[in-house]
């Protein structure tokens, strides 16, 4: 099993949007619903901050899907 940071208030809140968006919204907007919140972290971030984490992001996901650690 991975292993995340943890803050009370965060986590809470990302569980929380996450079992929203999994038990009132159609399977088939799970993606939008994760482009979304990446959408919200760009208008906070620099274009170059943005880059780095989406490539961050992408690369921890290439890892979980080889090794079918999640």
């Amino acid at each position: 099993m991975a292993t995340f940071p943890y803050d009370h208030v965060i986590t809470e809140n990302l569980q929380t949007s996450a079992e929203l968006v999994i038990n009132t919204r159609p399977d088939v907007e799970r993606v939008e619903w994760v482009a979304f919140l990446l959408n919200e972290m760009q208008g906070l971030l620099p274009d170059d901050e943005m880059t780095s984490l989406l490539e961050l992001v992408q690369t921890r996901i290439a890892g979980r899907l080889e090794s079918g650690v999640w």
